[in-house]
């Protein structure tokens, strides 16, 4: 069996949308492409991938017709997460991690063997200012990846288009330069693709949605599945 490739959504802060964007993207690439695919939860801080599996089993319990859920979900928020990673690697198509809660140490271990870094952030001055930090480790980690290096994004999510903001913060984070200020600022590689159904994504929790919204847009563009030019 070929060594699956390893995606990881992380971030260095939480509340961000990684989890919700980490799991859509499993249970599309398991439930549509039907892939084997592992999802390890390596948020130290929050447990939500591992939370939305149980949840999804005890209404399962309630309810038997319904399918196994389709993706196996391992928790481990540990400096050692590389050393599963290289384990799981031999075992499925594809290993998804899903890691942040501000532990730099898991972070780089999660990235040890990926090939793609998504890293979500909302239009919020919090957020477009932890991800200097976020981006610095995994400029940082990049350096013992295992398998020729990975590409990496950043994804607005959660962004509300009633409102400029999404707007604007594309310019902050791709412009280089402060709009309002004349500062200069990183340039970041920002996908095309947003995250923006807030409450479907949140209304998502705990099942195995058939409408994954903007999600296989995202993995289109970075090349987890064909483009719809190719189907």
């Amino acid at each position: 069996m070929a060594e699956a490739e390893v995606d990881v959504f992380g971030a260095l802060k939480g509340g961000v949308g990684k989890t919700r964007a980490a799991m859509l993207a499993a249970l599309r690439l398991a439930t549509v492409e039907g892939e084997d695919v592992h999802l390890i939860d390596g948020d130290r801080v929050s447990q939500t991938a591992s939370d939305w599996q149980k949840d999804y089993e005890l209404a399962r319990r309630e309810k038997p017709e319904m399918a196994p859920f389709p993706v196996k979900v391992t928790r481990h928020p540990f400096d050692d997460l590389d050393e599963l990673v290289a384990d799981l690697r031999h075992e499925h198509d594809r290993v998804i991690v899903d890691v942040g809660g501000g532990d730099p140490a898991v972070f780089a271990a999660a990235l040890k063997y990926a090939r793609r870094l998504v890293v979500p952030i909302g239009a919020d001055p919090s957020e477009a200012r932890r991800l200097r930090s976020t981006w610095r480790a995994a400029q940082i980690a990049a350096a013992d990846n295992e398998v020729g290096g990975y590409d990496a994004w950043v994804l607005l999510s959660r962004t509300d288009h009633g409102t400029t903001l999404p707007r604007e913060y594309r310019d902050i984070l791709t412009l280089g330069t402060d709009p309002l200020t004349g500062t200069e600022l990183p340039v970041y590689p920002l996908l095309t693709a947003e995250m923006r159904k807030r409450v479907a994504y949140q209304r998502a929790y705990g099942t195995v949605p058939t409408d994954f919204l903007d999600v296989p847009d995202v993995l289109r563009e970075i090349g987890m599945i064909k483009s719809k030019e190719s189907e």
